[in-house]
């Protein structure tokens, strides 16, 4: 029998055929379709990879103009009832919730500080269901001269911490009185007040609690340390906030060592203005802040692992302000330079490694909170929890303001 014969009619240099008569594109095409599905599957996966980079890089928070509650402001000051309730009505459903019981009272009101708002004071709050000796609360009120905008932003600040604020971590909320004035935000008060004056009274060898005498040593800092990382990992990771000013000033400090993050007027702002404003921004101390927020760059979860480093910085030194060699317009030129602050005196070696890792110039290059927290946790193992850490330098308030930044 003779060999079947085959037949091709193309004859363009495009589609030869082979040997045996059948065409070069039956062959190629298949070929194509599937090295073209693996570039699209190839690019696809370097496009999700690029994707979850971007995630983790991509700023969190812009900055804006100076103010971004300039719609609708009114300049004059509010008729303390009328305005207030032409405001605060119609009742929000989530305030009234939140709304301090008629059967309470505050009592023994005592002036803290002057805050953004108004006045922050310490009180009582007694009556059904308190302690014998009341439950002790700070009062955020709002000024009687408070402006309508003044007004929402402060109602604003009031939901922002009853939704948000809900981690062990951060500064809890009791009650609130927005029904009439004065408004006011009522919170946990935590018995050693602030971070940083807790840090201060222990140089002087006195804090004691109950006649127990708190003693500090590194193992106490890396204790302190997890429980900020905790706090901004939740604000961070799952709220997708940023804190914008981590320091020691802004940690409260309880007897039994518990750790709560107050400060959080700026987180406050980004969770309803998706934006900070360059005004607020600016307001942090430039020691405290990362390279790429002095150049006035985005600010990223990155962004404050600078900080919380600096924060570790206050903790091991008990209350030194950051950078006490360098007059603040002196930092950024220092950290180009590729300087960094020496290893304190009583930090160990993987409490230093961990705040170098937090100083690195390349944000990308810094780790997040997660891995903060596994290497604090991991790390606390070796710190010294015998000796007590110590600071002979006497705390001049005036010096440490100047050297800090916080005065010119």
């Amino acid at each position: 029998m003779g060999s079947a014969q085959h037949s091709c009619n193309f004859t363009t240099e495009d589609f030869r055929c082979n040997e045996d008569g059948t065409q070069n594109a039956v062959i190629v095409t298949p070929v194509f379709l599937v090295v073209s599905t693996l570039v699209v599957i190839v690019l696809i996966l370097w496009k999700t990879c690029r994707k979850k980079r971007g995630l983790e890089e991509d700023p969190i928070v812009i900055l804006a103009g100076e103010s971004l509650h300039t719609e609708g402001r009114e300049y004059g000051t509010l008729n303390p009832a009328a305005s207030v309730m032409s405001i605060v009505e119609p009742r929000d459903p989530l305030l009234e919730q939140w709304e301090l019981p008629k059967d309470r009272r505050i009592q023994g009101e005592e002036f803290l500080c002057q805050g953004r708002y108004g006045p922050i004071c310490h009180a009582t709050v007694s009556g059904a269901g308190a302690s014998k000796n009341g439950q002790t609360v700070i009062l955020r009120t709002l000024s009687e001269k408070a402006r309508a905008s003044e007004v929402k932003d402060f109602l604003n600040v009031v939901k922002f911490h009853i939704q948000i604020c809900n981690h062990d971590n951060l500064v809890k909320t009791f009650w609130c009185q927005t029904e009439a004035p004065p408004l006011r935000l009522i919170l946990k008060a935590m018995s050693l007040g602030n971070l940083l004056h807790f840090l201060w009274n222990s140089r002087e060898g006195d804090q004691t609690i109950s006649e127990c005498a708190l003693d500090l040593t590194e193992k106490s800092v890396f204790s302190m340390a997890l429980q900020v990382a905790r706090g901004l990992e939740y604000l961070i990771g799952m709220q997708k906030l940023i804190h914008g000013y981590v320091a020691a000033c802004n940690v409260l400090i309880h007897e039994d060592m518990t750790i709560r993050l107050c400060g959080l007027g700026m987180a406050a702002e980004v969770y309803q203005t998706k934006a900070l404003s360059s005004g607020r921004a600016a307001e942090v101390p430039l020691k405290w802040l990362a390279p790429e927020r002095i150049m006035k760059r985005l600010i990223t979860e990155r962004s404050e692992v600078w900080s919380f480093g600096i924060l570790l910085y206050e903790m091991i030194t008990l209350g030194s302000a950051p950078y006490p060699d360098l007059h603040p317009a002196d930092v950024l030129p220092s950290l180009q330079r590729q300087r960094r602050m020496p290893q304190p005196g009583q930090c160990g070696s993987q409490l230093y490694g961990i705040m170098k890792s937090c100083w690195h110039w390349k944000a990308s290059n810094r780790p997040g909170f997660s891995e903060l927290i596994r290497e604090l946790d991991s790390q606390s193992t070796y710190a010294d929890a015998v000796q007590l850490l110590t600071n002979t330098h006497t705390l001049d308030f005036n010096k440490y303001q100047r050297i800090a930044g916080l005065v010119s």
